[in-house]
């Protein structure tokens, strides 16, 4: 990139895209057209009706981008919505994020919640919040360590997943609900699971651990199954 001037609107300005070094939002400013910077930050309740390139992109406050984005980093401590497709190196959510488009990631972990009405495919998919993925979870390693409520995922492939639930007090005194994570179809090499409600489970070495409710399992290896599960028919093939 040539040049190299900052963007920085404040209050409820806008102005048009273009090739910058930075770009700053603060407040309820708006980017018309597509952007090319270093780094992107929101603060406020910024909006970008185009596609973002940038190296970093932060959302503080409230952020939204209507294009696609392409970056190698993008980290969401507030609440971000991102319409178009995602490609990144790192994607971490700290607050609230919804995701219209495919996302493609290195390395995605979610402390917060997020909110994916497509495909995700990553290396590496690490979940201690809540994640909704309407579409495929395509990753190598997945780890889900579920807090109260459901997370739902409908499809997984992965070599290995490792789902964990954490009950806090006020989980055991019933005053927030239990963790679950439901999924239709969880296939992998290794898949160990807690707290887990799925129509089939498919894998090499399968381990179903405690609060499993799971209609089929087909493994080729190994197989157990913990006393607190609940396993309808279970088939090695």
């Amino acid at each position: 990139m040539d040049v190299m001037e900052k963007l920085v609107i404040n209050g409820s300005g806008s102005s048009k895209g273009g090739t910058f070094q930075s770009v700053e939002i603060n407040g309820s400013g708006t980017v018309a057209g597509d952007v090319e910077c270093e780094t992107f930050s929101f603060h406020g309740t910024g909006k970008a009706d185009g596609s973002v390139k940038a190296k970093a992109i932060t959302i503080n406050g409230s952020g939204k981008i209507q294009g696609d984005v392409d970056t190698e980093s993008i980290r969401i401590n507030g609440t971000g919505f991102i319409e178009g497709e995602v490609s990144a190196k790192q994607l971490k959510i700290a607050g609230s994020s919804t995701f219209g488009g495919t996302v493609k990631a290195d390395g995605i972990v979610i402390s917060g919640k997020a909110v994916m009405e497509a495909d995700c495919e990553t290396e590496t998919f690490q979940s201690e919040g809540k994640c909704n993925i309407s579409g495929l979870l395509n990753a190598d390693q997945v780890k889900i360590k579920l807090s109260a409520g459901e997370s739902d995922v409908r499809e997984i492939g992965c070599r290995h997943l490792q789902v964990t639930g954490r009950k806090g007090m006020l989980t055991l005194l019933r005053l927030l609900p239990q963790p679950v994570l439901s999924a239709e179809l969880i296939e992998g090499d290794v898949i160990e699971l807690a707290n887990t409600k799925a129509k089939t489970v498919r894998g090499n070495k399968v381990i179903i651990g405690p609060d499993c409710q799971i209609e089929t399992v087909e493994y080729s290896g190994d197989y157990s199954c913990g006393p607190s599960a609940s396993v309808k028919t279970c088939t090695r093939i």
